[in-house]
């Protein structure tokens, strides 16, 4: 009697257990609806990234995070570091912003499509010739597959991404529902509707270019056409002042 009870309650157990391993839509326990964090310092949203300004700010610790919309809008927030083998000191801080436009494929994947101008990345390096670089990014991204299970530990909703190749990124607890995001369309450049808005920099040179730093003092530079003109301008003075004379 015992034994038929415990296979019973085995069985009644099994789909559960099937569900907190298999990442399948169909075994998600809620929707993507929400902002997901692996760490509650980064948030979407907010103050983290001001595109228009191209400015981040700092958040108190690494992680990254996604939120989702159920129709169809995504915005993805990461501050992170690269380690560097062969010298420890030369640690990479890197932020990343992008939102856009997701879509949910039919083989079980996550395709995130951003809006291009939008994008930013800031990178910090204490090693490098130009230490501190902010510029613009877009990148698609792929995520092969994810669920949505409880976390034991804390009974909260918790998202779990599988990069294309399979890697596994951090887990990510629901911190917000409804998600905290930007505005969902574009922000900066050119919107949908054709309108501007905001001014955008000059691109004919690497946007990279623009917030490079020089420890070179500025100096005063005359071309020349311009002596040109400066000696023709002093010439018809002199010519007039004769003619007085």
């Amino acid at each position: 009697m015992l034994s038929q009870l415990a296979i019973s309650f085995t069985l009644a157990l099994l789909p559960l257990s099937l569900a907190q391993g298999d990442l399948s839509a169909a075994n998600n326990l809620t929707d993507l609806e929400g902002t997901w964090s692996s760490n509650s310092a980064v948030s979407t949203g907010g103050t983290f990234c001001s595109p228009a300004q191209m400015k981040f700010d700092y958040p108190t610790n690494t992680g990254m995070s996604y939120s989702f919309t159920n129709d169809g809008k995504f915005e993805e927030a990461q501050y992170r570091y690269n380690s560097n083998a062969s010298n420890p000191a030369c640690i990479q801080a890197v932020l990343i912003f992008q939102h856009g436009t997701y879509s949910l494929e039919d083989d079980g994947s996550i395709v995130l499509r951003p809006f291009a101008a939008d994008g930013r990345v800031q990178v910090q390096d204490p090693c490098a010739a130009t230490t501190n670089i902010i510029t613009y990014y877009n990148e698609i991204t792929t995520f092969k597959d994810w669920g949505i299970i409880v976390d034991p530990d804390t009974g909260n909703y918790q998202l779990r991404l599988n990069k294309f190749d399979g890697s596994k990124l951090p887990y990510m607890n629901l911190i917000a529902k409804p998600p905290n995001m930007l505005p969902t369309q574009v922000l900066t450049g050119v919107n949908a509707s054709g309108q501007t808005n905001t001014r955008k920099r000059s691109l004919t040179s690497s946007p990279l270019d623009i917030f490079k730093r020089s420890s070179a003092s500025t100096r005063a530079s005359i071309s020349t056409n311009q002596m040109v003109g400066v000696a023709g301008v002093v010439g018809s003075v002199a010519v007039g002042l004769l003619a007085l004379v």
